[in-house]
């Protein structure tokens, strides 16, 4: 169970601009002054070049040869094999903070990269637009679906080539249905994932928008089987969707009219050891002392679920000798 709760990088730091292949980026400073990004172009009848990138669109591509020039070169898409885009300081430093689960600082970057590669978003998988999807995904990460249905709406997809980030965009139209809290249609949109094959931070957002829609549905126990599979996910599932799945079943347990009844009777004479009631409250003990264990010092259920930890069995005593 450790690895759900680990800070795992979901997505790769390192993207690339390309035409035919793929390969791995450095990151590079950027020009603090007017903007120019380093890229490598191999034409069709020439050797490849480190040339600084400063638009693009989607037939052509202005660039200058080296860093400090003050002239400029246009060049067809067409006459080049591969267009590829080292990752600047600031994209790198944004991922970073991404990674590090820090949303709020990582959002901020993000939006300064968008704006300031909005000249070369015409490019397939250019930093502008990346930059974007990735605020979409921090307002997803903090809660915020208001800013994040307002920033879908600006959002263009276009140049996004991977299957994940455009799955994602998929699912935004789930969590906008959760956003409006109209629970049926989380339902109904959800129906062609339930035996879809998907990778672990997809899959993990499917079972708990699952969850919080059978809560809001008035099904509690249904809930707590698909919360199961957020906790049961693999180890590339997004830990903040785990954490927020411990404190909803924790909510559905304390709620639960058997387990309050457990809580008043424990420790009495009429105390029911086989009751789902009592074994339900020790399995929501043993999950908020899981939860404690693992992340509970950075964040800390709220005070009245962290209650249900004292629901302990004493322990069996064994006779001396």
């Amino acid at each position: 169970m450790k690895s759900i709760f680990q800070a795992v990088a979901t997505l790769s730091c390192c993207f690339v601009v390309l035409i035919d292949i793929t390969s791995p980026v450095v990151a590079q400073d950027a020009d603090p002054g007017a903007f120019q990004t380093p890229a490598l172009i191999l034409p069709k009848d020439g050797k490849g070049k480190k040339v600084w990138l400063l638009a693009a669109t989607k037939d052509s591509i202005r660039y200058k040869e080296t860093e400090q020039a003050t002239d400029f070169v246009d060049s067809r898409i067409s006459d080049l094999q591969m267009i590829y885009l080292y990752d600047p300081r600031e994209y790198a430093a944004a991922m970073d903070l991404y990674q590090a689960r820090k949303y709020k600082e990582a959002k901020e970057k993000f939006s300064a990269v968008r704006e300031r590669h909005k000249s070369t978003q015409q490019l397939t998988n250019n930093h502008s637009t990346l930059a974007a999807f990735y605020e979409m995904e921090c307002s997803r990460r903090l809660g915020d679906l208001d800013a994040l249905a307002s920033e879908l709406q600006k959002f263009n997809k276009d140049s996004l080539v991977r299957e994940t980030q455009l799955k994602q965009l998929e699912l935004y139209a789930v969590w906008d249905a959760v956003r409006s809290k109209n629970w049926e249609k989380v339902e109904d949109l959800l129906k062609p994932y339930a035996k879809a094959k998907l990778p672990g931070e997809l899959r993990v957002q499917v079972d708990y928008c699952h969850g919080y829609a059978l809560e809001g549905l008035k099904k509690p126990k249904e809930a707590l089987m698909a919360y199961q599979g957020v906790l049961n996910s693999d180890s590339c599932a997004s830990d903040d969707l785990a954490m927020a799945t411990v404190v909803r079943i924790l909510t559905i347990f304390k709620e639960d009219a058997d387990v309050q009844a457990a809580i008043k009777t424990w420790g009495m004479p009429k105390e029911d050891k086989n009751s789902k009631g009592y074994q339900d409250l020790l399995e929501a003990a043993s999950l908020v002392h899981m939860y404690e264990f693992l992340i509970g010092a950075t964040t800390p259920l709220p005070t009245e679920l962290k209650a249900l930890g004292k629901y302990k069995p004493a322990p069996v005593q064994t006779p001396a000798g």
